[in-house]
């Protein structure tokens, strides 16, 4: 399946709209043409997040908090923001949140 396919389920339940004006759910690291393989899911993306994936072999993480949850001005390795970033992508993972607008679906 193709990660275009999942995020459209993914935002026909919570639209990309709910998520408040201070939010960055979505997609935020990925190719929507990339075949998935497999997901894991978590709260928060964390290098131990990310080796997880590695050794399951799959290739979508998808969080309730964003990873990128303010702009980035570097991405060297600095914080674990940035080195996230840097192995998700070059294990090409990719990188889903949905935050408030999931939690907004809810309410």
């Amino acid at each position: 399946m193709k990660l275009r396919e999942i995020t459209a389920v993914m935002e026909e339940f919570a639209p990309l709209s709910y998520q408040e004006s201070y939010d960055n759910s979505g997609l935020l690291i990925g190719d929507y043409d990339m075949e998935v393989k497999g997901i894991l899911l978590c709260i928060d993306v964390t290098d131990a997040v990310i080796d997880e994936a590695i050794s399951l072999g799959v290739n979508l993480i998808i969080s309730y908090h964003p990873l990128i949850f303010s702009g980035l001005k570097r991405v060297i390795g600095d914080n674990l923001v940035e080195r996230c970033v840097i192995k998700a992508i070059k294990s090409n993972i990719a990188v889903y949140s949905a935050h408030t607008n999931m939690d907004n679906v809810f309410e």
